[in-house]
């Protein structure tokens, strides 16, 4: 996986995330209320600026609005530079009781009964969450045969994997 599809991926798992859009919707609410609040006290004053609090709180909140998206695919990819593991290429092989890694780093399996959820980030990656902090990032691209793309959805099905669409 190389860092820009790890931050595509992630980024887009972000920007889907319940706290995500409600931390959107708090701020666009709170700026809203600043320039509400800062076009009354203009038309008060006769267009004039008496408190310069609200335009400057109102330029903050623009600022870091617009900042945002930068600042958290720069935290993505300072995550993905300090994360060895992420850097190698692993190569999986997927059997009907197991999913088996082998990587530069070694090798490591899993049971398909330790797969919490599945997130397929369309339409080239299943994310894999054997726990909260953790997952399996399987590019469809590159699945060889006898597990093609329909097969790993059969496999995931049989397993009752519950697969989330993003």
């Amino acid at each position: 996986m190389t860092a820009d599809e790890y931050v595509a991926v992630n980024f887009r798992l972000w920007r889907r995330q319940p706290a995500t859009r409600r931390n959107h919707w708090i701020l666009l609410v709170a700026l809203l209320c600043l320039a509400f609040s800062l076009l009354v006290n203009l038309r008060q004053a006769n267009w004039q600026i008496t408190s310069w609090s609200t335009p400057a709180f109102l330029a903050v909140g623009l600022l870091y609005a617009l900042l945002r998206p930068w600042l958290v695919r720069r935290m993505l990819r300072q995550g993905y530079a300090k994360n060895t593991v992420l850097q190698e290429p692993v190569d999986y092989t997927l059997s009907a009781d197991e999913i088996r890694g082998r990587s530069g780093l070694g090798q490591f399996s899993g049971k398909w009964t330790d797969i919490r959820r599945a997130v397929l980030v369309q339409p080239d990656w299943l994310l894999l969450y054997p726990n909260e902090a953790a997952c399996y990032y399987l590019d469809l691209r590159k699945l060889q045969a006898p597990t093609l793309p329909s097969h790993l959805e059969e496999l995931l099905a049989a397993h009752q994997i519950k697969v989330r669409r993003v």
